[in-house]
């Protein structure tokens, strides 16, 4: 059963900066019944229908990706994007935000709030044949829930960790040390993994020739270049329409945007405004909603160690006057994106006030906080880095630039590669002399209906982003996520979230719709919209004829 305290959640979306488009040619003639010269037959070409569809999946979608990252197939190294279609989640969430089951078919909290209690779903097998037990979910657990892993989720599984165990072949048990009601939240971050295998081939061999239990199995990855997955014809949930799918990495805009008009592929990643909007109202290209509205923010590790002028709140906050939020909106995003939102936060979202409202445009006021701060004469190094990856966040970097130069500030923009800015951005690093510290960091990404552990990294001083460090903040973050009162606990997290906004750690820009452009070789989205790209690859039908 589930306790009706629990706090309803959804999951990330990745398809910010994705466009697919898939790639397979129509049947040849050869494909075709063959019809007599002399029609002796009686039928003419134009009579003979073409052959039905064959039997399960068929077909491969195509994905023109900008960058592989970390290129992990292991939820422990960093997070694996391809791990979303390749294994199953413990718990998801449905298109409405609650929380809906999947290798855990039901989950109780036990009175005194410290054990859960995970009813393991029968009949589940790994791709190599063997059975998803209890006995994997422990083994997934215990691996992903230690300081071995570089996932930012990890933490949350291991920070109130008493111990774990195997009640019978289908029941899981967690125990805590202390009450934490919204720990389904990190559970449903975690992905399955087949305790056998792993431990017969051990972790590097996994990481090359990974199993799991998800709608797709892994076929081959060809690193810096491609990774291809096929249909599991005998998912026990939802079996893919299409056979295969190619992610490729494509970094250069134009290319990918060629790959989509010439039908090389699906969906692409990284394209940008302006492109989508042409690509769309241009040439004819639907668009499809993946996810919660992208929230664009910048954020600001360290501020409490470092003499650059970001250590300065007058700076911050003037650097959050100088943007025309709107101005943005209406030109740069075309219509497709609103001011304000918040770390993970929009409205609807959990402990969301309607009467929040971004910080207005004015730019007087902002050249007015920096007089008050010194800048630039007080600050032996007056240049704030802006650290950004290749793809629509250069552009955005360029943007935000502009308006801060229009107050007289010096903002640098340095574009690193995507692995350089996780290790960041990602690894909580506040030494003054280490290079996140005093700087920038920018984060486009889909909100969620509850920011509780993404505002646990921003806000609180074990966070990974290096951007928290305040006790009110904590204190206040303790008392909303270990509250077992549902009410009580949504009023304390909308205390919490109204308090770090005063600290400007996080500086939220515009919200963006989030589209994606799709060719006409795929069909309709069905499931796990809601979620990531990956998680909703398995629901693409093909195009109704």
């Amino acid at each position: 059963m589930r306790k009706k305290f629990v706090i309803p959640v959804v999951l990330l979306f990745v398809a910010a900066f994705a466009l697919l488009t898939a790639c397979g040619s129509k049947g040849s003639n050869t494909d075709q019944p063959p019809v007599s010269e002399n029609n002796n037959t009686g039928n003419n070409a134009a009579d003979v229908e073409e052959p039905p569809e064959p039997e399960g999946p068929s077909g491969t979608i195509y994905i023109a990706s900008t960058d592989f990252s970390y290129e992990s197939t292991d939820p422990i190294f960093y997070e694996s994007l391809w791990g979303f279609a390749m294994y199953d989640p413990l718990l998801t969430f449905d298109e409405n935000g609650d929380f809906m089951g999947m290798v855990a078919e039901s989950w109780e909290l036990s009175d005194d709030g410290n054990t859960w209690t995970f009813k393991i779903r029968k009949g589940i097998k790994f791709h190599n044949g063997d059975p998803l037990t209890a006995h994997d979910v422990k083994f997934t657990v215990d691996r992903f829930a230690t300081e071995e892993s570089t996932n930012p989720w990890s933490q949350y599984l291991w920070n109130n960790l008493n111990y774990t165990e195997v009640v019978d072949d289908y029941t899981f048990r967690y125990h805590t040390n202390t009450p934490e009601p919204t720990l389904l939240v990190p559970f449903a971050w975690t992905r399955i993994l087949p305790k056998k295998y792993f431990e017969e081939v051990g972790q590097e061999e996994f990481r090359r020739n990974p199993i799991g239990s998800g709608p797709w199995k892994f076929v081959e990855h060809v690193p810096e270049t491609s990774f291809k997955l096929e249909a599991n014809t005998e998912h026990w949930y939802q079996v893919p329409e299409f056979q295969y799918v190619v992610d490729l990495q494509v970094p250069e805009e134009m290319t990918r945007i060629s790959m989509l008009r010439t039908g090389e592929v699906d969906i692409a990643l990284g394209i940008s405004t302006d492109r989508l909007v042409e690509l769309r109202d241009k040439e004819g290209f639907r668009t499809v909603e993946i996810g919660d509205p992208v929230i664009w923010s910048i954020s600001f590790p360290g501020t409490w160690v470092t003499d650059k002028p970001t250590g300065d709140i007058r700076v911050r906050q003037a650097m959050s006057l100088a943007i025309n939020r709107q101005e943005i909106c209406d030109t740069f995003y075309q219509g497709l994106a609103k001011p304000g939102g918040r770390w993970y936060m929009h409205p609807g979202s959990y402990g969301w006030d309607p009467s929040w409202q971004p910080d207005p445009y004015d730019p007087e006021r902002a050249r007015q906080l920096l007089a008050e701060a010194g800048y630039p004469d007080a600050f032996a190094d007056k240049t704030i880095i802006y650290y950004t990856t290749e793809g629509p966040g250069v552009d955005q970097a360029l943007l935000l630039q502009g308006y801060w130069a229009d107050i007289g500030l010096d903002v640098k923009v340095e574009i690193i590669d995507s692995v350089q800015w996780g290790g960041m951005f990602f690894v909580r690093n506040t030494e003054p002399d280490a290079p996140n510290v005093g700087n920038i960091f920018s984060w486009s990404f889909s909100s969620t209906p509850n920011s509780v552990y993404h505002s646990a990294n921003m806000y609180t001083s074990t966070g990974v982003h290096s951007t928290g460090n305040d006790p009110v903040a904590d204190e206040l973050y303790f008392k909303a996520t270990t509250e077992r009162d549902f009410d009580k606990a949504r009023q304390y997290w909308t205390e919490f979230r109204e308090y770090v906004e005063t600290l400007y750690y996080n500086v939220g820009i515009v919200m963006i719709d989030p589209l994606i452009l799709v060719s006409d070789k795929l069909g309709e989205f069905t499931t796990f919209k809601n979620l990531y790209l990956y998680d909703a690859l398995a629901g693409i039908k093909k195009p109704k004829k």
